[in-house]
Order: C-alpha cells, then sequence, then structure tokens
C-alpha cells in the first residue's frame, strides 16, 4: 500500500495548491460566483443536491467520502433519505442486503467489511435520493460537467507522470507506462485502475453527448476530449481497459443504431490489435502479462475455496483480505473479479436478496427503450454495464467510492422520464 507521505506529495499537496491560487485569482472568483448564482436560478435545492454529490466524484477519496457522509447525515436529518426510501419500489430488498450483510459481517469480525457496509449504506441512500430529484437538464448538467472536469483530471494526471519521470530519473518528455503501482498515474482516484474505469465511464458519456447534438463545435469539442481521455487510459497502464472501452463502444453504438460507426471502430480496433501482436513492446506492462495472470489464477483460486467454504451468505465485503493466507492466495484487497467476489463477500443468499430491486430497475430501463424515449440513455447504461462486465473479468475497479457512486447515478437517471 502507498504511504499517507506519498499520498500527500502526489495529492494532497498540488491540489492545495491549485486550490490557493484559484481563490487568490480574483476574478477566478467572480467568474465562479457569477456561474453559481446561475445555477441556483436554474435548478431546485435538491437538484443542486445531487449535481453536489456528482461534483465530489472528482475529489480525492479523503475529501469525496466525509462530503458524501455529511450530505447523507444532513438527508438523514431532513427525513429525505427515509422518503426516498419509503417512495422508491423494491427499495426494503436494499435494506434486507445490507441489514444481512451487516450481520454477517459481525458474526465473522469482519472489521473492514462493517465499515463497507456504511459505505453501501451512505451509496444506496444518495442513489434513491438522487431517483426523486433527477431530470433531464439536471442529467445533462452532470455529464457536461463530468465530461469537462475529465480535462483536470488528464491535466492533473499528467502532472503526476512529470513527478513520476522525474522521481525514476526519466526526461520529463518520455512516454513511458512503468509496471510498479506506486509508478503510475492515478490523478485524484488513489489507484490507477479505478482512474482507468473513470475514463471508460467519461467515454461512453461522450458517446451519448457527441451522438446528441448537430453542433459542429461541441461534436469537435466531445471529440477533443475523447483523445485526452484515451491518451490518459493508455498512460494508466490499465490493459484491460483497452478491451472493456472497445466492446462497450461497440455495444453503445449497437444500441444506437449507428452501425456504419459501429463497424468503422471495429476495423480500428481489429488494426489495434494487429498492430500490438507485431508490436507487443507498444503494448503497456506487455513485460507483466504473464506473471500478472499467474497472480490472477492465484487470488481466483482462493476466492473459489472461500465460496465453498461459505457459499451461502459469504463473510462480508472484502471477505478475501480475511482468507487469502488461508488458502494460499496472493496478498490483495479482494478478488478481482466481479463474477466471484460477490458471491465470496455476500453469498448466493445475499446476491439473491438484490435482484427484485435489480429487476425493477431493468423493468423500467426497457420501458425507455420500448417507448423510444432516449435510445442514447439506454445504449449508455448497458454500455457502463458492459465496461463493468468486460472489466471484472480480471478486476473488481467497480467496488469503489467513484466509480460505483458514478455507476449508481447513471444507472437511476431512468426516473428523468418519469414525467413522460
Amino acid at each position: 500500500s502507498r504511504g499517507l507521505g506519498d499520498v500527500y506529495k502526489r495529492q494532497i499537496s498540488p491540489l492545495f495548491v491549485s486550490i490557493l491560487y484559484l481563490c487568490y485569482s480574483n476574478s477566478t472568483w467572480r467568474s465562479i460566483m457569477k456561474f453559481i448564482n446561475s445555477l441556483k436560478e436554474r435548478f431546485t435545492k435538491e437538484q443542486l443536491m445531487i449535481i453536489a454529490t456528482a461534483l465530489s466524484l472528482s475529489t480525492p477519496f479523503y475529501i469525496c467520502v466525509p462530503f458524501l457522509l455529511l450530505e447523507t447525515l444532513y438527508l438523514l436529518y431532513t427525513k429525505k433519505i427515509i422518503n426516498a426510501f419509503k417512495s422508491t419500489p423494491k427499495s426494503k430488498y436494499l435494506i434486507i442486503f445490507m441489514l444481512l450483510t451487516l450481520a454477517i459481517s459481525l458474526i465473522y469480525q469482519n472489521w473492514i467489511g462493517v465499515g463497507c457496509v456504511a459505505l453501501i449504506f451512505i451509496f444506496v441512500s444518495l442513489m434513491l435520493y438522487y431517483r426523486q430529484y433527477i431530470n433531464e437538464d439536471t442529467f445533462e448538467f452532470i455529464l457536461d460537467m463530468l465530461i469537462a472536469l475529465s480535462i483536470l483530471w488528464a491535466i492533473y494526471g499528467l502532472f503526476e507522470q512529470i513527478q513520476i519521470l522525474d522521481r525514476l530519473g526519466y526526461d520529463h518528455f518520455t512516454l513511458k507506462v512503468f509496471s510498479r503501482r506506486e509508478n503510475r498515474l492515478n490523478s485524484v482516484f488513489f489507484n490507477a485502475n479505478y482512474y482507468a474505469m473513470m475514463i471508460e465511464f467519461t467515454i461512453m458519456m461522450i458517446g451519448y453527448k457527441i451522438f446528441g447534438t448537430k453542433n459542429v463545435k461541441k461534436q469537435l469539442y466531445y471529440f477533443i476530449v475523447a483523445c485526452l481521455n484515451f491518451f490518459l487510459l493508455y498512460m494508466t497502464g490499465c490493459r484491460t481497459a483497452f478491451v472493456a472501452t472497445a466492446g462497450a463502444m461497440l455495444v453503445f453504438l449497437i444500441i444506437n443504431k449507428n452501425y456504419r460507426i459501429c463497424s468503422l471502430i471495429g476495423l480500428l480496433c481489429i488494426i489495434g490489435g494487429i498492430y500490438f501482436i507485431f508490436n507487443p513492446e507498444q503494448f503497456p506492462r506487455i513485460e507483466k502479462l504473464v506473471d500478472n495472470f499467474t497472480v490472477r489464477t492465484k487470488i481466483w483460486h482462493a476466492a473459489i475455496e472461500g465460496i465453498k467454504a461459505h457459499p451461502l451468505f459469504g463473510q462480508g465485503p472484502m471477505t478475501y483480505m480475511m482468507i487469502f493466507k488461508q488458502y494460499g492466495g496472493h496478498v490483495t484487497q479482494h478478488a478481482h473479479s466481479v463474477y466471484l467476489d460477490p458471491i465470496l463477500s455476500f453469498g448466493v443468499v445475499g446476491v439473491a436478496t438484490l435482484v427484485p430491486y435489480m429487476f425493477d430497475n431493468c423493468k423500467r430501463l426497457f420501458k425507455v427503450y420500448q417507448e423510444k424515449l432516449n435510445l442514447r440513455y439506454v445504449a449508455l447504461v448497458i454500455s457502463c454495464i458492459a465496461v463493468i462486465l468486460l472489466h471484472g473479468v480480471l478486476d473488481y475497479t467497480i467496488f469503489w467510492v467513484h466509480t460505483g457512486m458514478l455507476f449508481l447515478l447513471i444507472a437511476s437517471s431512468f426516473e428523468m422520464f418519469k414525467h413522460k
């Protein structure tokens, strides 16, 4: 794990310097206040709250989590979260899931799991609150805000890369992706793989926006931001993200009926694959490919043994951290598989308790598709699910503050069509 001192040098210190610089600039401060006043006129208090939730996802976890906690406590105090639970169909199954997971974590003295249950409660509460007040204007604004903020993520990531190159004695303009975790850029997302998934979701959001406008200038803007994010995706060194992004893009284009562009993208993916086959040294961290896969199989073996031992209820979130020594697994936090870790942690019964809520959401999403309310939104949600399922073959990056919350917000936005 990275030490707090390294976290300070790579994230906190430069972040505070940037904030102080912005505050020092009077013109910048006036512009910010003018922008905030325009938002107050455009959105309700509740909508500003969910915009703030989305905005917090652009801050490091040690800022994001306390903010979301305070927001949840405020909404509990005002009883708005209680009302959200009462008015959301099938939400009782989410309560059952959380209570069951908490009980199992306590039984097995999985204290990290208990903390994770608290975070899950925060995310679920804010998701249900979000569902109550989201509308199309707010949703479009949130996407544009996050796409614009991804430019700042990229700038900070490049600054971080320069720091890494300087520390390792390389020239600042060296284009090199390093293998060790502490030498891979992660922007404000703590881990390079988490940043990679945030980029994957951002690229899907850009696809949603670029096919929703005929304004050439806006299309050019989105295209440039997409290219910037693709470059940073390469620099994260997250190999799985390439396959996940390509597959999810194709899913988006097929659902959105952009068949010609889908064929073109598919052709480019094939050309890119051929290029890397003949130039494997250009593929990030290729030298560690076999070693990393060997480690993955070791992790999966331990996870499967853990599932066999507790198939029904698991042992709570982050069970892998408790059992890897017992089954000779590799030292890490989770099972590195979206297909194994939920069953390992929550068991078959725990996962099953979520099915009624998820099924109800699927019905509502299908209604959006069936009534042709917004085909692009359906494509966005399903492409984000494709990102999770493809990336999740080799990692469990969706189980994190930024990635998990962002997906929940996107996937729950079908409520913006409830008045149509």
